[in-house]
């Protein structure tokens, strides 16, 4: 018990750095990855309640940014949306499945969010990736031992360690970690170690696009302080080291991007009238043939200013999969383009909306010559070419929380 007290006494007085919102938000962040969404709306919930009764007991001002009004505008067209949308029924489930567009940003404004300190909890939330990693890379050892698999160790089999995780979802939380450690000034040997390991995890997770982005904006901020860094025999040894690892890691990526070029046929999935049940369908394939799905159903439906409602657009879609002949299996899979995806929902005015939380984002990162948060903006940008990021809980919990968390706040007073 004499041990363990100044152990609990450490613990308590780190606790008491934080402020309930700033727990309630590593709440939110670090239940992203688990397999549930019960935990991560639960923690939802808990904070919009807590803000609002800090408003309610002390509403001399409060605080609010653009973007958080922009969020809330997109819910709000959403909302309005089921005025011309083709099925209510569709929109309605979509605008419960979408209340964190309104939720959060209301409860940052509510509780006077100026208090939170982004950075701390972003660590919080970099530390216990780790964590994540190190518990996939365990389990990845015990499966691959006993099914004699190497597999275990990649993509979505890795990722499903932590439930059924996409891992295209857990790469981009690693790969906002892996930054953080990055540009964190006087790394202690721990960060460094996890830096590593969030590392080649990202790498074993092998997203092509998220690998791509997180090295080359890597490659930008080693350049630009390649002056700060200094460069002897056991530095270099450590960077080879460091680049074998990572090399025999990359097999399974190799392989992914093999695949892609050599079976990815444009010209076929762009002219092509019948697909049959058994064509070799790659994941950039695929996407090109979306696009052009979503080009034909917007010139018979003309609906390019308001779209077809919220949450209403996989009807057409999968229209367009039974027409061109498409195995069954593709039914109901969405449009794995988030721009795509809002034009084809929200029209051209929801698309607008969405650009414009971008384009903030990004401007606010460039004016102050904050390399983290222009890293964040950039890797979303990039995600959202590929995948509908944003149009599922993990994502615009992540996008929307991180977001509110590292732009600036105006005053308001009553």
């Amino acid at each position: 018990m004499a041990l363990t007290s100044p152990f609990l006494m450490n613990v308590l007085q780190k606790f008491k750095q934080y402020t309930v919102f700033e727990v309630l938000l590593i709440l939110i962040l670090v239940t992203l990855p688990l397999g549930s969404y019960a935990l991560n709306s639960c923690a939802i919930i808990l904070f919009f309640l807590v803000s609002l009764y800090r408003f309610i007991t002390n509403k001399k001002y409060f605080y609010v940014n653009n973007i958080s009004l922009l969020f809330i505008g997109f819910y709000v067209l959403g909302l309005f949306s089921l005025l011309w949308t083709h099925d209510a029924g569709n929109t309605k489930a979509g605008l419960i499945r979408f209340l964190s567009y309104l939720v959060i940003p209301l409860s940052f404004i509510l509780s006077n969010s100026a208090q939170l300190n982004g950075h701390k909890v972003v660590s919080i939330f970099s530390k216990t990736l780790v964590f994540y990693a190190l518990y996939c890379l365990l389990f990845a050892c015990i499966n691959a031992f006993n099914n004699s698999d190497i597999g275990y160790f990649f993509y979505h089999k890795l990722s499903n360690n932590l439930g059924a995780l996409n891992a295209i979802y857990l790469s981009v939380f690693v790969s906002l970690a892996v930054t953080f450690f990055l540009v964190k000034k006087n790394k202690s040997k721990l960060e460094v170690f996890s830096l590593f390991i969030l590392s080649l995890f990202l790498i074993l997770l092998s997203s092509k696009i998220i690998i791509f982005v997180t090295f080359t904006t890597t490659l930008f901020y080693v350049i630009k302080k390649r002056k700060r860094i200094v460069i002897n025999l056991k530095s270099v040894l450590l960077i080879l080291g460091v680049l074998i690892i990572f090399i025999v890691a990359s097999s399974n990526l190799f392989k992914r991007v093999e695949v892609e070029v050599q079976k990815t046929k444009i010209h076929e999935v762009l002219n092509k009238e019948s697909f049959g049940h058994v064509y070799i369908w790659t994941g950039f394939g695929l996407r090109i043939f979306q696009v052009k799905a979503f080009i034909e159903i917007l010139q018979e439906q003309e609906k390019i200013f308001l779209g077809t409602g919220l949450n209403n657009s996989q009807n057409s879609l999968n229209n367009k999969y039974k027409e061109y002949n498409f195995y069954p299996g593709f039914l109901n899979y969405n449009y794995h383009n988030q721009y795509v995806q809002v034009f084809a929902e929200l029209g051209l005015i929801g698309f607008c909306i969405f650009v414009l939380i971008f384009v903030l984002i990004l401007k606010e990162a460039i004016v102050n010559r904050n390399y983290f948060l222009a890293s964040f903006i950039l890797l979303l940008l990039a995600v959202c070419i590929t995948e509908s990021f944003l149009w599922r809980q993990r994502g615009m919990v992540f996008f929307i929380t991180i977001s509110l968390l590292l732009t600036k706040k105006n005053k308001y007073t009553f």
